[in-house]
């Protein structure tokens, strides 16, 4: 066995734990001698909980045969700690969700399946956290950063997204027909955990939250919406965990949809992954991915894209979608989830236009704008444009008043 390392910083990688690691996935793929080659699967510092490697394993007699594999570790010793509970939340998803998933689609011709990559090891064990799945960009998906670069989304990616995620729900909902007493335990283990006070007390992320939220609103020129937002600022937290709250109904949702590949289509990272409204995962996606002028021109018909794919899918088991999810219920729900979309568009784009040395400095209690911002380059007047525009629209269809109206239930 021998070691070919590219990547800046081997010594992020260079551990007795990963190295094993690798071993045990080259033995349950019978290569006894191999290589193997490692490099950062995606930007340095584009991961924020992770460090994401992309890891090739060369038999030595034949090169023709390899494998690749996804080997997700949590970042430097500090925040191995902070992040414990989302490691632990994204390997419970893959052990006990998406493996279930993955049998549920086995009588499902290919081309109806979500694509979901397989776990192959991983670890709990504190100090030895890792994640080794199956490397999908081996089989033709790459990664796209539109999302990141504040970019909008087109109609047919947006559409390509909504049809993944809600058939990606409707496994969750096939899950529980099937199994309702184990999907019993699972739901209460998957409550949220992102916005609970003891993970946000131990990751310092709610003065993160509260700092990047503060920024965003900094940017308004609109006085009295500027006003309305700041007095928000008081019950954010308690906002974010009342709009992720279970309601009436309620599937095993991603919790971070926003990434998209540009022809197809696979789900990652699930961390963030709770038990909650459908409607969650829909508006946060379609906050962070289009703009107002999207969203007035195409929100009826991409809810209807949405539906009608988690009814086709349900039909596949036999399943009518209106014995356990109307789409007038759903429609419902997408308009009561409207304040968190503003909500978390404020606090989101922020985040993801914060630079890599901005992001390391999350333990401090303050990120200042203008530390983040030191040149004002095309992706900060994007941002700008971004955060005027979903206020506005807020203003003008009267989600901010509501906003403002659930606020003063936690005063």
């Amino acid at each position: 066995m021998s070691l070919d390392v590219n990547i800046s910083e081997p010594d992020e990688f260079n551990c007795t734990e990963l190295h094993s690691c690798i071993e045990n996935v080259a033995r349950i793929n019978s290569l006894n001698d191999f290589t193997y080659h490692v490099e950062f699967a995606c930007g340095k510092g584009e991961n924020f909980i992770a460090n994401v490697f992309r890891v090739e394993i060369t038999d030595t007699e034949d090169c023709e045969r390899k494998i690749s594999v996804i080997v997700k570790t949590l970042v430097n010793t500090t925040r191995q700690e902070l992040f414990r509970e989302l490691h632990k939340r994204e390997v419970k998803a893959y052990e006990e969700v998406i493996s279930k998933f993955q049998i549920l689609q086995s009588k499902l011709d290919v081309i109806d399946r979500i694509v979901l990559p397989g776990c192959i090891l991983s670890d709990m064990k504190r100090g030895n956290e890792v994640l080794i799945l199956e490397d999908l960009v081996s089989k033709g998906y790459e990664y796209d950063s539109k999302v990141n670069k504040l970019q909008n989304l087109k109609y047919e990616q947006v559409c390509l997204v909504l049809k993944n995620l809600a058939k990606f729900h409707a496994l969750s909902v096939i899950f529980e027909l099937n199994d309702k007493e184990n999907f019993t335990k699972l739901k209460s283990e998957f409550k949220d955990v992102l916005y609970q006070e003891t993970f946000l007390d131990k990751s310092k992320l709610r003065n993160y939250y509260k700092n990047c939220y503060e920024d965003s609103i900094k940017l308004l020129d609109d006085l009295d919406a500027r006003t309305k937002l700041q007095n928000v600022d008081t019950t954010l937290m308690e906002l974010l965990r009342y709009y992720t709250s279970p309601r009436t109904f309620n599937v095993l949702c991603h919790g971070d949809c926003w990434d998209n590949i540009t022809t197809d289509l696979c789900f990652l990272d699930f961390q963030a992954m709770r038990y909650s409204n459908p409607a969650t995962d829909v508006v946060y996606f379609l906050f962070l991915s289009t703009d107002s002028t999207f969203r007035s021109q195409f929100m009826k018909d991409i809810l209807s894209v949405y539906y009608e794919s988690f009814s086709s899918f349900l039909k596949l088991y036999d399943i009518d979608s209106n014995s356990v999810y109307t789409k007038d219920s759903f429609e419902e729900d997408v308009q009561e989830m409207l304040p968190y979309g503003l909500l978390i568009t404020l606090i989101e784009l922020r985040i993801v236009t914060t630079t890599f040395e901005d992001k390391e400095v999350i333990s401090e209690s303050k990120l200042d704008l203008d530390q983040c911002i030191s040149n004002e380059g095309n992706e900060d007047i994007l941002l700008k444009m971004r955060v005027h525009d979903v206020v506005k629209e807020s203003v003008q269809n009267g989600t901010l008043d509501r906003l403002c109206d659930q606020m003063k239930l936690f005063n």
